[in-house]
């Protein structure tokens, strides 16, 4: 085979887009703001429901108000989208989207941006500015690295795009394409090599085909995978699926950007589209916790993801919830007293604590539980008093101990705890209380 033809291997979309409609400005168009909003509930049309379309649905099922509270995004955090163009004159993303001169393929006034606006404006479209629909983040920058014309792209083209945002900066980069075929090119996995060490995410849609098999680049090692669901969220029909995705996303009928002049929306779906979800709350969480590195990023999103079993097809999954990221502590922390008063150290938050109780006995020890929203104090007695969204599991209190308690630690899960005596004993004989 020709050195050329192997360097231009076919890589498809995966993605459909459908029903444009214009929607026009109550006001002119605002670049995005660095200070913090004053709602979580942005003033843009669409996302309280605009004609011919209901309310956006992906918002609530990945719990995007609760994580608006917390943080909206950071100017500070860039997410790459190599793909096929971003329609940058859209007014929906005016003062979103820059590009490096040589970082890709580069403007022309004969390609088509319809796919890769779609994916901006999911990740990033102006919020509260009364146009259209917004974004999950709303701060991040959004770098136009574009690779493809269509539907296709040479491997080399897009690995240089790779490489070329994560030279620049890159926090997030995001890639809504499959490769032909069953292996990972050589040229695409020493790209995607390259970025992680420079420190980017590489989040990658796991493909449309319906089936098990592995995808690449969604399937590469260290490579955060995303396959679609709908809004009963189960298993898109259309979606790859299998254990080896990382997350599931909305990904069926979301509302988004179209191409072009006016301020339009459309309707698209594909794993395309749930992949820049994944990638829009990467670049949350990298604005609630800055000093995150890329694994602990994406670690964040799988841990505090919503397991669930489509009754369908049998399949368990992680779906994403942003909600959870955000609210989750990565680190908790806590110090307490004799007398019981919690000290919240770090990303920890106070809960309550037991300065003024009445009782006698000292308080020896604290634990965590799973979400890090709730802890457990315990006394020299065995009693436990539970704080935050931690659950009262039973304690020793009404036992006569042959020696105090003196110190407890959280199960692996977080779901429970042991209790240690002062001579050694371990008390996690009751299955129902502790674990």
């Amino acid at each position: 085979m020709p050195l050329k033809s192997a360097l231009t291997a076919l890589v498809i979309i995966a993605g459909l887009l459908v029903s444009p409609v214009s929607l026009y400005a109550l006001e002119q168009v605002k670049s995005q703001r660095d200070t913090a909003l004053v709602s979580s509930n942005p003033n843009d049309p669409c996302f309280a429901g605009c004609a011919p379309y209901g309310i956006p649905w992906h918002f609530g099922a990945i719990d995007a108000l609760p994580a608006w509270e917390r943080t909206t995004g950071s100017s500070d955090v860039t997410i790459a989208v190599v793909d096929t163009g971003i329609d940058t004159q859209h007014p929906d993303l005016l003062g979103r989207v820059t590009r490096i001169p040589g970082c890709g393929l580069g403007p022309t006034n004969s390609y088509d941006t319809s796919h890769g606006t779609f994916i901006a404006g999911l990740i990033g479209a102006v919020a509260d500015n009364s146009i259209g629909t917004t974004g999950l983040d709303w701060k991040a920058e959004l770098l136009d690295v574009r690779v493809m014309n269509g539907g296709n792209g040479s491997t080399q083209v897009i690995a240089s795009g790779i490489k070329c945002a994560a030279a620049n900066g890159a926090d997030i980069i995001s890639l809504s394409f499959v490769q032909q075929g069953s292996q990972l090119s050589p040229i695409l996995k020493e790209a995607i090599s390259e970025a992680q060490k420079a420190g980017s995410l590489v989040v990658a849609a796991a493909g449309n085909d319906g089936y098990e098999r592995q995808r690449f680049p969604a399937a590469a090692e260290g490579v955060l995978s995303v396959g679609a669901l709908n809004a009963d969220l189960n298993i898109s029909s259309f979606s790859t699926r299998g254990n080896w995705i990382d997350l599931m996303a909305p990904g069926n009928q979301l509302l988004s950007l179209g191409a072009g002049s006016s301020n339009s929306v459309r309707l698209g779906s594909g794993s395309s589209f749930a992949a820049p979800l994944v990638a829009a709350s990467a670049s949350l969480v990298k604005a609630r916790f800055p000093y995150f590195e890329a694994e602990q990023i994406m670690s964040q999103l799988i841990r505090t993801a919503e397991t669930h079993k489509d009754l369908l097809t049998g399949y368990s999954y992680r779906i994403l919830n942003i909600g959870n990221a955000l609210n989750q502590p990565y680190r908790s922390h806590w110090q307490v007293t004799t007398a019981g008063q919690v000290f919240a150290l770090g990303e920890s938050e106070h809960f309550g604590d037991l300065v003024g109780s009445s009782s006698q006995r000292d308080v020896v020890a604290i634990a965590a539980n799973s979400t890090g929203l709730g802890y457990w104090l315990t006394r020299s007695n065995g009693e436990i008093a539970p704080f935050g969204d931690a659950v009262a599991l039973g304690d020793l209190k009404e036992i006569a101990l042959n020696k105090p308690i003196v110190d407890m630690a959280a199960t692996p899960s977080g779901d429970g705890y042991w209790l240690v005596a002062s001579d050694g004993g371990i008390f996690s004989d009751w299955s129902d209380c502790f674990e």
